[in-house]
């Protein structure tokens, strides 16, 4: 192989490492925004709110609020208000109120997500 042929392949395979490094990061730049979902005030004068993603809890003036699917699998969350803690309907994942695992499949906590307090709503941002 003489210098020149060499020094072609080195040029290739810089300029293939050089597009595969732009390339696998312009994913990066065309996220789309994360899902909000607002709640009216009105709707915190209860002590658990369900909405399709969403659970919201408000004990004393502490306000928790969760993902409603199941770390496990995905599957949306139910309330059994006998035992108070949600179960998962699927597989039987159980957690308590404060989003902590208690038995089945899943083995973790539920997803906390992040929320913000405005004047007459309340903001979630959605993972």
């Amino acid at each position: 192989m003489n210098r020149r042929t060499f020094l072609r392949i080195l040029g290739l395979a810089g300029l293939g490492f050089f597009g595969y490094a732009v390339f696998k990061n312009l994913g990066s730049f065309s996220k789309p925004p994360r899902k909000k979902i607002y709640l009216s005030r009105d709707e915190l004068t209860r002590f658990l709110v369900f909405k399709e993603e969403v659970i919201l809890i408000k004990k004393d003036k502490e306000i928790l609020v969760f993902s409603r699917k199941c770390p496990h699998l995905g599957c949306l969350l139910s309330f059994d208000a006998e035992k108070e803690e949600f179960v998962c309907p699927c597989h039987k994942s159980r957690f308590t109120l404060e989003g902590k695992y208690l038995d089945g499949p899943a083995k973790k906590d539920l997803i906390k997500l992040n929320f913000q307090e405005k004047e007459n709503e309340i903001e979630i941002e959605l993972v």
